[in-house]
């Protein structure tokens, strides 16, 4: 039951909401039919999850997180194959900005806090559509200062319906001047403020957005010294340049037994595992990075990225892993006999 306690709260908590409207389309990446199995003897599926599980992930799938819209400069150039790579690598590393730009033409009370008459704007989405969100930041300043506000624009008008604030960039992002992973808390203000979109323009906040291998997390090693059954993380990674990088999210791959298995996302990031030795080093293979223009961090969530996650916890069967503390002694002597009891 602590398997399922861990799932259902990874999926109550760790998943977000609908992205409406001028949502980027994700990218059209093959994604496995059903989750990896370690040993490749069989597979978890859809219909094998716990009902309050499956339940609560239905209400999930297809919704993307509050976060900025990216513009993607440059383009990945893919490996021409897997090579060795040791905790700590950078295998991905792509220059970002905010993908569209609006400023304020009418504010709403309280400007100096929420933004005046000509401050800039940058592209969001969240959870119930598109945002334009300000920061009032001293752009000369060595770190990013101040809230971030957002903006509900749910039909594209230029007027806002939702003004939502953010106080807890600087434990999630806090070395990104446009970017977030949660739009907070709605600041109730009920007067609506417009804004002008300025038709093709750019942010001028560049960034770059990084994958890194952090290495084994957990898994088997055989008698040759080759890892697998097991898991891998990787790490998505955002910030000002490739020195001052924050972490977005945890990227698992769960391998075979010879080392194998790969990462796919929406967003268009994709690579492959093929092969880890005793101590951590991967061969990997990047196939794919985020698609020039515009771009999410943090794709929609799909019932196989579920799958992917339930398998850390959940037996194919649908059945609760057992823990490694509840496992069956191996066989060995018997244990000495308990000392007598005092005074006999």
């Amino acid at each position: 039951m602590r398997s399922l306690t861990l799932i259902a709260g990874a999926l109550v908590f760790g998943l977000a909401a609908p992205a409406l409207a001028q949502t980027p389309p994700p990218v059209p990446v093959a994604a496995p039919a059903q989750a990896a199995s370690p040993d490749g003897a069989d597979v978890l599926t859809w219909e094998e999850l716990p009902e309050v599980v499956r339940l609560r992930a239905e209400r999930l799938i297809g919704r993307t997180p509050g976060q900025a819209v990216l513009h993607v400069d440059d383009a990945f150039t893919p490996d021409g194959e897997a090579h060795a790579v040791d905790h700590g690598a950078v295998l991905l590393l792509q220059h970002v900005r905010p993908a569209g730009v609006a400023r304020i033409t009418q504010s709403v009370r309280n400007a100096n806090k929420y933004g005046p008459v000509g401050a800039v704007m940058w592209p969001a989405v969240g959870p119930e559509g598109d945002y334009w969100c300000w920061r009032r930041s001293a752009p000369d300043a060595a770190r990013p200062t101040g809230n971030i506000y957002c903006y509900l624009d749910k039909n594209g008008d230029g007027q806002s319906e939702k003004l939502m604030e953010d106080d807890l960039w600087p434990y999630r992002l806090p070395g990104s001047r446009f970017q977030f992973t949660d739009l907070g808390h709605d600041e109730g203000v009920e007067e609506p403020a417009r804004f002008a979109v300025e038709p093709g323009a750019l942010g001028e906040n560049p960034e770059v957005v990084a994958v890194r291998y952090i290495g084994v997390a957990r898994g088997r090693v055989d008698e040759a010294g080759r890892f697998g059954p097991g898991r891998l993380d990787f790490e998505l990674l955002t910030g000002p340049d490739a020195a001052h990088l924050d972490q977005v999210r945890v990227l698992s791959v769960v391998v075979d037994r010879e080392g194998r298995g790969g990462f796919t996302a929406l967003n268009g990031i994709r690579f492959e595992v093929d092969g880890v030795t005793a101590d951590g080093m991967a061969t990997v293979r990047m196939i794919s990075g985020l698609p020039t223009g515009r771009a999410l961090l943090s794709p929609p969530m799909t019932r196989e990225d579920v799958l992917e996650m339930a398998a850390e916890f959940l037996n194919p069967d649908g059945s609760p892993k057992r823990p490694p503390e509840t496992a069956p002694p191996s066989e060995g002597p018997p244990p000495p006999p308990a000392p007598p009891a005092p005074g006999t």
